[in-house]
């Protein structure tokens, strides 16, 4: 899914004067303006989808700063909880990366000089960095003000950013992924020896705004892999908590399952039923690479395969086969194969005992329907772990 993070803005600065009833011109007062509100995402392992998160997701912006030196209040960040497993990517508008040359420094002296040039760029400049008091826009004279350094880094940051890519695995964990804009200084900021009464502050600056694309990699302790109508749901509920769609026809899985297995000694495991894959998958023919990125994350891979059909050592080999063409290696992690439909007939048990005696992994027949030889499966594949 894609969304879109807008952090915050900063708050302005403020420019303001004490006065008392016996002073007419006393000191600045103006307050700095709060900074804004960032956007953050964390992991929480209760979260099972994607569907928490917003297509536009706002942080509050700062507030502004205002007389007798009160300082605005900083926006509130706002965190969006996220699934194990999510894979965060920017969406680069003009796909332009901050270049190592191009630094904050190098835009404020870009600035600075940009300030010293003519009346119409001077007028232009103040009016999008400065806030002026009642008619002292024209009055004030801004080129011996220097714009702090990390306003013009942070500036520098929302014209040029870096793509964000992050990989979100942890319970807990945090990225931040659109950062609020910072609050401007009031007045009292700009005393210098050659100006003690400024009549003007410092615009807050605007928050990033990013195009995120989020991608959920389903992270599960086994990852059943199988033709379609292998009978991978059926196996999952069988031994599960999951109650996903069965039908007799392939696909019927069209969204990866997860379910929890308990034993008696308390030990969980996740299992995640992948929806079946055909000859051809990692070109992404059929439901293709938007269901085996799943499998990338478990630690154990539980082949079910229908024994009672022809030659069914040749579903396993086309099965590991497409693993391998997606992501090199990824077979050749611990597994076990599920001679599944062990229960049709004669043609189901001569198949399985031709199979044992050419298999280099581990084959148990069972039939998930009737719930057959589950337990054996369920131990055999906790020792995997």
């Amino acid at each position: 899914m894609r969304c879109t993070a807008m952090a915050g803005s900063g708050g302005s600065g403020c420019v303001s004067f004490f006065r008392d009833t016996f002073v007419a011109r006393g000191p600045p007062n103006g307050g700095n303006g709060g900074s804004g509100g960032s956007v953050w995402f964390e992991v929480d392992e209760n979260e099972t989808s994607l569907n928490c998160v917003k297509q536009q997701l706002k942080a509050r912006p700062g507030a502004n700063g205002q007389g007798k030196s009160m300082h605005g209040s900083g926006g509130k960040d706002l965190v969006v909880k996220v699934p194990k497993g999510t894979m965060v990517r920017e969406i680069l508008r003009d796909q332009q990366v901050l270049g190592s040359d191009e630094t904050g420094a190098g835009f404020l002296g870009t600035l600075e000089r940009d300030i010293r040039q003519d009346t119409s760029m001077r007028n232009q400049d103040k009016e999008s960095w400065f806030v002026h008091y009642p008619r002292w826009e024209d009055r004030n004279d801004l080129t011996k003000v220097r714009v702090p350094e990390e306003f013009a880094a942070f500036k520098q940051e929302l014209d040029h950013p870096v793509q964000l890519t992050a990989d979100l695995t942890e319970h807990g964990q945090r990225v931040l992924v659109a950062r609020g804009g910072l609050g401007g200084f009031g007045n009292p900021h700009f005393i210098s020896p050659f100006e003690r009464q400024p009549h003007y502050a410092l615009r807050g600056l605007a928050g990033q705004r990013r195009m995120l694309e989020l991608e959920l990699k389903t992270i599960a302790d086994v990852g059943l892999v199988g033709m379609p109508n292998a009978g991978k749901s059926t196996f999952l509920g069988a031994v599960s908590n999951a109650h996903p769609k069965v039908a007799p026809y392939p696909f019927t899985t069209l969204n990866p399952y997860i379910g929890t297995v308990d034993f008696r000694d308390s030990f969980q495991m996740t299992v995640a039923d992948i929806p079946g894959l055909i000859p051809g998958a990692h070109r992404n023919i059929g439901l293709g690479h938007s269901f085996l990125r799943h499998v990338e994350r478990s630690r154990v891979l539980v082949y079910i395969v229908d024994v009672s059909r022809e030659a069914p050592w040749n579903d396993l080999r086309a099965l590991q086969q497409e693993l391998d063409m997606y992501h090199a290696g990824i077979s050749n992690r611990p597994s076990l194969v599920v001679a599944n439909k062990a229960d049709k007939g004669d043609r189901a048990r001569q198949n399985f005992e031709q199979w044992q005696l050419m298999a280099s992994v581990p084959i148990i027949p069972a039939s998930a329907k009737y719930k057959k030889n589950i337990l054996k499966i369920t131990h055999a594949v906790r020792q995997l772990l």
